[in-house]
């Protein structure tokens, strides 16, 4: 379908947020990854492989894409973004959170923003017995990093501590100019992940406030300690449920994640709704 629409949202400290519409049906707020706004590839592939069944809304977090920002930031801002993204759009919503935005969707259901049901893929926690405690600490090395003009190096840092990503395929990033100049743009907001992300801790009290039916799900060609965190997301959230999802690595394929949800979704949301 070709539908799109490009429009925007104020949020409750009255930050413009940027928000896009494609598609017809049920609606589906798509909270993507660290390095995920509007014209980043995951976020228009994941658009253009549902928008013949759902009705898609995306939106630039604040400080990144089109979307404008506030100082100070803080976690409770960016739920009321998630808030009011949701309140613009008629009827029942469900949302899908990728990587970082799983974990914003999961502070946005404790928190009461209505939605009916959530899929989370791969929110990069850490299911240890010692909850890294020193990741908070962490958040503040890349606000120093940024601070000094070192963008490249808060970058490098976020992408081999948060995500994994080994070192070598970062030296491979850095040789794609576009591509590595698009994920400096958002060095200074990485800081923020870290903290939406509890230091990367399993946020357990966040957890089980949750109330509505949620699905958390994992690559199974992904990295290992990604599924563990998937499962403990589950322990956490009351009445959740685990899919590991075969041939799927941290960034799925279109389809993939397309399948996940219509599965879930026609079980958990009734005709009527």
């Amino acid at each position: 379908m070709d539908q799109h629409v490009d429009r925007t949202v104020v949020s409750a400290d009255g930050t413009v947020i940027a928000v896009s519409d494609a598609g017809t049906g049920p609606a589906l707020v798509v909270v993507g990854g660290a390095f995920d706004h509007h014209g980043t590839p995951t976020v228009e592939h994941l658009t253009e492989a549902l928008q013949d069944r759902y009705r898609v809304i995306t939106y630039d977090r604040r400080g990144r894409g089109a979307s404008g920002d506030t100082t100070p930031w803080t976690i409770e801002r960016e739920v009321e973004d998630l808030a009011a993204v949701v309140a613009s759009v008629d009827g029942p919503v469900a949302a899908l959170g990728l990587c970082v935005g799983a974990g914003v969707v999961l502070r946005g259901l404790a928190a009461g923003v209505p939605l009916g049901a959530a899929v989370l893929w791969e929110p990069p926690y850490r299911a240890t017995v010692d909850p890294h405690a020193d990741d908070v600490v962490f958040a503040d090395l890349l606000d120093e990093h940024v601070a000094a003009g070192r963008r490249a190096q808060a970058v490098r840092a976020f992408l081999a501590h948060v995500l994994g990503v080994p070192m070598g395929q970062i030296s491979a990033l850095r040789l794609r100019g576009a591509l590595w100049r698009s994920l400096v743009v958002d060095a200074h907001v990485l800081s923020r992940d870290v903290r939406v992300l509890n230091g990367l801790a399993i946020p357990e009290r966040v957890a089980a406030a949750v109330g509505v039916p949620v699905l958390v799900a994992a690559g199974s060609d992904g990295h290992q300690w990604m599924r563990q965190a998937a499962r403990a997301v589950v322990e956490a959230v009351p009445g959740s449920d685990y899919v590991e999802v075969p041939g799927q690595g941290h960034v799925p394929d279109p389809a993939a994640i397309g399948a996940v949800l219509d599965g879930f979704l026609v079980r958990v949301v009734s005709p009527s709704s």
